[in-house]
C-alpha cells in the first residue's frame, strides 16, 4: 500500500478501537498537510498519542515486525560501512535506518515497508538484499540524529517521496559514473591483505565478502553488464586471472579481467547473493538472485556454478521482469509469415511448436502469440520454468523439478480446469509430449517449444520420442524454427555494392526469385561507431522458417518419411528456409551477410525446387 493508504488505515484503526475521536484525527490531518510527513509523525509531534501505542498498530497494518531504532546498539564502524553502501543523504531522504547487516542482507527500519519501492531503491543503491522492519517517524528521526548527525548537513526533514526517489537514483547513477578501477584497485588491495587468512579459514572469507568495497565491486560488474544489454554474464577463473564476459546481442565479449586472487571472493560473493553456501562446491549449483540490483528494472538472475579445473565458473542468465513484450512484427516477422502464424493460432485446437537453440527467441515468440490470444473470453494456462514475464489474465505456473511441479504434472492439472489455450514452456520428454499431443487432439490449442535445428527436425524429434506417427500427424498444426541475428547499427552501416565480393556467392547460390529480391533491396555491411561500441551492430532481429502441416506432410509423417522429404514437401508448399529468410533480412538492410552465414546452414536439399518463388516484400 502507498503512504496515503497506510495513513488512512491507521486512522481507521484509531477510530475503530476508540483510541481517538474524529476531531483529534482531523487536527492531526491538517497539521500533516502543513508540515508533510506521515500521519503517525503528526500524531506524535502534537502529543495526541503516546509513541508506545504506534508499534503494535503499525505491525498489525503492515504485517512486518516493529522495531524502535533508538533502542538498538549501533557501533560507529557499522555506520561507516553503511555509508559506503548507502550515502547518508539517501538514508535521510528516504527516512530509513539500517539496523543490522548479515552476509548479504541489510535489515532496515522504514516508515512504510509495504510500498515496495523503498526496499527496491535501497537494494539498487546498496547491492544487497533488504529486509524491512516498520517504525514511526519520530523514532527514525531520533536514531538518525543520534548516529548520523555528523554525516548530515542539517536537521532531518519530514519524509518526501519524490525527494527520496531523486536522492536514491542520483546515488545509483553516481556510482556508475565512477571509473571501474576506482572500485577494483582498493578491492584487490583488500583481497591481497586477506589472501592467506581466507585460505585457512572460511570465516575470514565470509568477513571479506561483507566488506562494502567487495560488495560494490561485484555489483558494478553485474550492473555494468546488464546496463549494456547482456543476456548472460560469465564469471570464469582461467588460472592466470578472473575473466568476466557478457553475451550482448548474441555475441560474447570480455568486459573485465581481474587478478587471479579475486576469483575466490568474487565467486563467494555471487554465491552469497544467490543464498548459497560460500565454500567451494564439488557439485554444480543452480539458484537465483531475485532482488533489485538494477535501478528501475526488475531483474532476476538465474545462477549456475560448475566446478571447473581452474575454479568454479559462474554463469548468470539475465531475466528482465519489466521488459516490454513485443508483438510479432517487432520480432522481425514479415507480413506473410505473420499471417501464417496468426491463422494457425486462431485454430480451435492443435499443437504449435517453436523450435531453435537456447537464446534464439522462442519465449518471445510464444509470449507474442499469447498476448494476441489473451482475452476475457479465452482461458489461458501456462507452465513455465521460469516464468519470464507476467501476463495479466493468464494463469501462469512456475514449474520446478525439485518441487515436483514438472511440466507433465502441471499439464495434467490444467486439463481438469477447462482451458482453451495451454502453453508448455518446453517439451523435454516423452511424457510431456504425449500429454501435449493428446490435449491438442481433444479440443485445446497447445503452444510449446522444442530444441531442434529446423522445422522438419521437430517432426522427427516427436516420433523419436516414441509417439505414434498418426497422433503426431493429427495433432501438429505448425512448426516455427527461428534464430536471432544481430541488427546492423543504423548510425554507421554502409551500403553494399551489388558487385561486392561478399555478395557475389550469395547471388550465385540463390534462386532467381531470391537473387532478384536481393538486387532490388538495400544490402548493407557493418562498420562500427561509438553508438555500437565498434561492433557495427545494435540489437537483434529474428529470422523464421514456418512449416504448415498439410495433407501431404501428414501422410509423410504417418509413413515415417525422412526429414528431407518433409522439407521438400514444405518448400513445395511455399516454406521459406531459415537461410532464405536471412537473405531477405540482408536485402532489407537489417543484417549482414556474415550474420546469416554464421547462424544458418546451407539449403543443400537436392530435392528442393531452386526456382520456387519466395514470397514476401523487401523493405529498406
Amino acid at each position: 500500500m502507498n503512504n496515503a493508504e497506510l495513513d488512512d488505515r491507521l486512522a481507521e484503526l484509531f477510530t475503530g478501537y476508540n483510541v481517538l475521536p474524529a476531531s483529534m484525527l482531523d487536527r492531526a490531518r491538517k497539521f500533516q498537510e502543513s508540515r508533510g510527513g506521515t500521519l503517525a509523525g503528526s500524531l506524535t509531534e502534537l502529543h495526541i498519542v503516546e509513541e508506545d501505542t504506534l508499534p503494535p498498530l503499525l505491525e498489525e497494518l503492515t504485517g512486518v515486525r516493529a522495531v524502535d531504532p533508538r533502542l538498538l546498539t549501533v557501533y560507529p564502524d557499522f555506520v561507516e560501512r553503511m555509508n559506503v553502501l548507502v550515502p547518508p543523504e539517501v538514508i535521510a531522504a528516504l527516512m530509513v535506518f539500517p539496523a543490522q547487516m548479515e552476509i548479504n542482507t541489510i535489515h532496515v527500519c522504514m516508515l512504510n515497508p509495504t510500498d515496495g519501492w523503498t526496499a527496491r531503491a535501497l537494494e539498487s543503491v546498496s547491492g544487497c538484499k533488504v529486509v524491512p522492519a516498520v517504525t514511526h517517524e519520530r523514532a527514525i528521526v531520533g536514531a538518525l540524529e543520534q548516529h548520523y548527525a555528523k554525516y548530515l548537513k542539517g536537521p532531518v526533514a519530514p519524509p518526501d517521496e519524490a525527494a527520496g526517489r531523486e536522492a536514491a537514483e542520483n546515488a545509483y547513477r553516481r556510482f556508475f559514473d565512477e571509473n571501474f578501477d576506482d572500485f577494483l584497485k582498493p578491492s584487490i588491495t583488500l583481497i591481497n591483505r586477506h589472501r592467506d587468512a581466507i585460505q585457512r579459514d572460511e570465516r575470514a572469507l565470509e568477513s571479506l565478502i561483507r566488506e562494502p568495497i567487495i560488495i560494490r565491486l561485484v555489483q558494478q560488474i553485474l550492473c555494468r553488464a546488464i546496463e549494456s544489454g547482456a543476456s548472460d554474464v560469465h564469471v570464469e577463473p582461467t588460472g592466470d586471472g578472473l575473466r568476466v564476459r557478457a553475451r550482448i546481442d548474441g555475441s560474447i565479449r570480455v568486459m573485465h579481467t581481474l587478478p587471479p586472487n579475486a576469483a575466490t571472493p568474487v565467486v563467494a560473493r555471487l554465491k552469497a547473493m544467490a543464498d548459497q553456501p560460500i565454500h567451494t562446491s564439488k557439485t554444480p549449483i543452480d539458484a537465483r538472485i531475485g532482488y533489485d540490483l538494477v535501478w528501475g528494472r526488475g531483474i532476476d538472475l538465474r545462477f549456475s556454478a560448475v566446478p571447473a579445473v581452474t575454479g568454479e565458473k559462474v554463469v548468470l542468465r539475465v531475466l528482465d521482469r519489466t521488459r516490454q513484450r513485443r508483438g510479432l512484427s517487432d520480432l522481425g516477422v514479415d507480413d506473410h509469415t505473420r499471417a501464417t502464424l496468426e491463422a494457425a493460432s486462431d485454430l480451435p485446437n492443435g499443437l504449435l511448436l517453436v523450435t531453435g537453440p537456447t537464446g534464439s527467441g522462442k519465449s518471445s515468440t510464444l509470449y507474442a502469440l499469447l498476448d494476441r490470444l489473451n482475452g476475457e473470453d479465452t482461458a489461458i494456462f501456462t507452465a513455465e520454468d521460469p516464468v519470464e514475464s507476467r501476463i495479466i489474465g493468464v494463469t501462469q505456473v512456475q514449474c520446478s523439478e525439485g518441487s515436483g511441479l514438472t511440466y507433465a504434472t502441471v499439464l495434467r492439472s490444467f486439463l481438469r480446469q477447462d482451458p482453451d489455450v495451454v502453453m508448455v514452456g518446453e517439451i523435454r520428454d516423452a511424457e510431456t509430449a504425449d500429454i501435449a499431443l493428446k490435449a491438442a487432439l481433444t479440443g485445446h490449442l497447445v503452444l510449446s517449444s522444442l530444441h531442434t535445428n529446423d522445422a522438419p527436425g521437430a517432426v522427427l524429434r516427436l516420433t523419436n520420442m516414441g509417439l505414434e506417427p498418426f497422433v503426431v500427424a493429427s495433432a501438429l498444426r505448425l512448426v516455427v524454427a527461428q534464430r536471432l541475428v544481430r541488427r546492423l547499427c543504423l548510425k554507421c552501416r554502409r551500403p553494399l555494392a551489388t558487385s561486392s565480393d561478399a555478395l557475389r556467392p550469395v547471388l550465385a547460390a540463390a534462386s532467381p526469385a531470391l537473387a532478384k529480391a536481393i538486387l532490388a533491396g538495400h544490402p548493407h555491411e557493418p562498420v562500427g561507431c561509438t553508438a555500437c561500441t565498434g561492433s557495427g551492430y545494435r540489437g537483434r532481429v529474428g529470422i523464421f522458417e514456418v512449416l504448415s502441416v498439410n495433407d501431404k506432410i501428414e501422410d509423410l509423417i504417418i509413413r515415417r518419411a525422412p526429414a528431407s522429404d518433409i522439407r521438400k514437401a514444405a518448400r513445395d508448399a511455399g516454406m521459406r528456409t531459415l537461410r532464405e529468410a536471412g537473405w531477405f533480412m540482408v536485402a532489407s538492410g537489417q543484417t549482414s551477410i556474415s550474420e546469416i552465414l554464421e547462424h544458418t546452414v546451407s539449403d543443400t536439399d537436392p530435392g528442393a525446387r531452386e526456382d520456387a518463388p519466395v514470397e514476401g516484400e523487401v523493405h529498406a
